[in-house]
């Protein structure tokens, strides 16, 4: 009986951390692909339909549509550095805002994650 609870503990021991590591691994991802103007490293984590808000074009694109959108965009404006100005979490919810400084200007980006999927994605102008 003893053993059991024993396994059991260590079962939970090293099984918590590895979830919480599974969401804050999602954000990371996010802001390395913003550094690097890397759109499949935001693409690996989006969701199958995405609100998507980019170069004065709002609509809901499925997922390899967002990743060419990202794409064209990243190549048009090539990052310099992105800044994480605000996150949080609830649930199995994570929402992050950041600054994009690119080579053609700012923006800011705000990104909603459900179940460690990108649900909207929005990137604004902020030179505006």
């Amino acid at each position: 009986m003893n053993k059991t609870i024993l396994t059991s503990f260590f079962i939970l021991l090293f099984a918590l951390p590895t979830v919480a590591f599974a969401q804050t691994n999602v954000t990371d991802d996010v802001v390395a692909a913003f550094n690097s103007g890397y759109s499949d490293g935001i693409a690996n984590h989006l969701n199958n339909n995405v609100e998507l808000t980019i170069d004065q074009v709002d609509n809901v694109f499925n997922k390899q549509q967002t990743r060419t959108i990202l794409s064209s965009f990243f190549k048009k404006n090539q990052p310099l550095k992105f800044t994480v100005m605000h996150k949080g979490d609830k649930d199995r919810s994570q929402f992050m805002i950041g600054n994009l400084e690119t080579t053609t200007g700012r923006f800011r980006v705000s990104v909603l994650i459900k179940n460690d999927l990108i649900q909207q994605l929005r990137i604004e102008n902020a030179d505006d």
